[in-house]
């Protein structure tokens, strides 16, 4: 099989090349290293790398000629790259999108589209299950322009399958962790576990009482990979975890696995984001659709944590 991945070296693209080659897979990955991302890390895999943008329409259609699956990665992550880059947010989700599914489907290719918790905006009636209504604030509250981008990809996904046929599965992610994330777009478990490690203090925006359900990223790959094995067309699936635990009680669980003295600080979210950002509360996913297709998670999250900071200690950032 070969595959097309798009942001693929990105954090989520690097594990999912590594195990697609390793498993005898061909693999072309589709990135403009935009994200900070060295390609020297996966070039050991035998992957292709394209370096060009999903908003380059012509690289789109070559990139995906000779393959039978894409897999959708590209975005700009992370809340304060997308609120540092509002505009590229809102057309690598569109326009980026767009290319990827009219080439996709001309050439009857199948493509996975990763779309994210983030549409669920800010539901506080947790777990929130796929068929869901959505709660997105006001578009002059800065915090939604991610969340209203992952929407639009949706729709033009599903508008694709219904209109033109396409062939797209659709999987929301929920907080994926592991080791290669970065904290520089505002991750926060990379950027807690990086502190701790370093002893410095544990910075935890507003008053860390929002709760956020992570997700191993073995097992944020078996969920794609059992979305595009046995999911249904147009059907959305939440990838995640079940484990749902505050930032402060995370800062808490990453300072003690660390062994660190690092003190916590709380910082008012106007000083990182502005005046105007407004949280998410809450995030848990319903993932009962997902387990139906033989999903299962692995690892919980304290394992998941050690795993981060074992690997942090072994090949620091």
């Amino acid at each position: 099989m070969h595959y097309l991945i798009t942001g693929g070296s990105g954090f989520i693209g690097t594990h999912l090349t590594r195990r697609l080659t390793e498993a005898g897979h061909e693999v072309t990955v589709l990135d403009d290293l935009s994200a900070g991302y060295d390609w020297e890390h996966l070039s050991p895999t035998g992957a292709h790398l394209v370096r060009g943008s999903v908003l380059d329409r012509f690289t789109v259609e070559r990139s995906i000629d000779d393959v039978d699956w894409v897999i959708h990665l590209a975005a700009v992550v992370g809340v304060q790259r997308a609120m540092q880059n509002r505009i590229r947010t809102l057309r690598v989700c569109h326009q980026g999108t767009q290319n990827v599914l009219s080439a996709a489907t001309a050439r009857h290719r199948r493509v996975f589209v990763a779309s994210s918790s983030a549409i669920y905006g800010k539901i506080t009636n947790t777990p929130v299950a796929e068929d869901n209504d959505v709660l997105l604030g006001s578009p002059q509250k800065d915090g939604w322009l991610y969340s209203t981008a992952k929407m639009c990809q949706e729709h033009l996904a599903l508008a694709y399958h219904h209109e033109r046929g396409a062939r797209v599965w659709i999987g929301r992610l929920f907080n994926v962790i592991g080791p290669l994330q970065s904290g520089t777009g505002g991750m926060v478990v990379p950027r807690l576990v990086t502190q701790a490690l370093d002893d410095l203090p544990l910075t935890v925006y507003g008053d860390g009482k929002q709760t956020r359900t992570f997700v191993y990223i073995d097992d944020a790959l078996d969920g794609i990979q059992r979305v595009t094995g046995r999911g249904e067309q147009a059907t959305p699936y939440n990838i995640g975890g079940t484990c749902e635990i505050s930032i402060l009680d995370l800062a808490r669980m990453i300072r003690r696995i660390a062994g660190s003295s690092s003190p916590i600080r709380l910082i008012p979210y106007r000083e990182v984001l502005g005046e105007d950002f407004e949280e998410t509360q809450k995030r848990r996913p319903s993932i009962d659709r997902l387990c139906q297709l033989g999903y299962a998670p692995r690892y919980s999250l304290e394992e998941s944590l050690r795993a981060i900071i074992d690997h942090h200690r072994r090949d620091p950032e």
